[in-house]
């Protein structure tokens, strides 16, 4: 049996990856700085280990005997630098190296996948983002996220450890926390639509997004684990142009609900915020992966989720 550790397990994409390792037949260890999202594995929690650690306290019983660690332990937007600027470093950079060392002390043949955002490459001159483009993070959090795809490609080059770097695009879907505007600005205008509230949209959303609903996801970081190269970065999205106007009228469509209205786009959020933005995923497509739920459909399931826990 192959045995994987996910640092921030109880999150969003952690908790959505530990469901499609235990169907791999996978032995799951989950790490996470507190209990306040078990409630996103608990009709798996009979299948897998959790403990409550922060991530800069990992130590050797929780790498030892892992085959593969995803490390997706980190902060989670760009606002961090109006209230606590140390944070994210001290979460994705501190966070990282201590994942990294214990690795290399303890576990230095396990691989290591690293979950990166498409947030490094700040504002593209040319899309569709590939590896080769250039990275220019616009605040705090993109930057620390790009220095832990360095520290992977440093431990990999300096000590040999197998570290693999998974970059992915907008995600949504189910176990999302749906009234986050900051990180979760998608899965809340689902709950906007679904409650038949007004919908704010920055510049009329006139701009390219590439969103990808989270089944898709951790099902590519699996086969990134299994059949991804070293030293590599693997782009996780659609690789689709979609005017971000027409996928919020998709929403309103299924939720029969919502109402659109154009907003100004925020003094910070134009410091801060991608302006437009797809992958090209073709390396990851070689691996023998490709999306299966389409936006419509991923629309769909969360919505499901919001009228299932509107009954309860």
């Amino acid at each position: 049996m192959k045995t994987a550790l996910i640092t921030g397990g109880l999150g969003f994409i952690g908790s959505n990856l530990s469901r499609e390792l235990i169907k791999r037949g996978y032995d799951v260890l989950i790490l996470s700085r507190s209990n306040d999202k078990a409630a996103n594995v608990e009709e798996i929690s009979d299948k897998i280990e959790i403990r409550i650690k922060d991530i800069k306290d990992i130590s050797e019983e929780d790498v030892s005997g892992r085959d593969i660690i995803f490390h997706c332990a980190s902060t989670t937007d760009n606002y961090n630098i109006q209230s606590n600027p140390f944070l994210d470093i001290e979460v994705n950079c501190n966070g990282t190296i201590s994942l990294l060392e214990s690795c290399r002390k303890y576990n230095p043949k396990a691989r290591v996948v690293y979950l990166s955002t498409f947030f490094v490459n700040g504002n593209l001159d040319r899309l569709p983002a590939t590896p080769d483009s250039p990275c220019k993070p616009l605040g705090l959090y993109p930057a620390t996220r790009l220095a832990g795809e360095h520290f992977c490609e440093i431990y990999h080059r300096v000590f040999g450890l197998d570290t693999v770097i998974a970059r992915l695009t907008n995600v949504f879907g189910i176990k999302e926390k749906s009234g986050d505007k900051k990180k979760a600005a998608f899965n809340n205008i689902i709950r906007l639509a679904h409650e038949n509230q007004e919908i704010p949209l920055y510049d009329n959303g006139n701009f390219i997004r590439d969103y990808i609903y989270v089944e898709d996801v951790v099902r590519a970081l699996a086969i990134i684990a299994e059949k991804g190269k070293a030293s590599e970065i693997y782009y996780v999205g659609r690789g689709e142009r979609v005017q971000f106007s027409d996928l919020v009228k998709m929403v309103v469509e299924e939720a029969r609900g919502g109402k659109i209205v154009p907003i100004s786009v925020p003094d910070f959020h134009k410091q801060v915020g991608i302006k437009s933005y797809y992958c090209d995923p073709t390396p990851l497509k070689e691996l023998g992966w490709k999306p299966e739920i389409s936006l419509r459909e991923g629309i769909r399931r969360v919505l499901e989720e919001y009228s299932a826990a509107k009954k309860q």
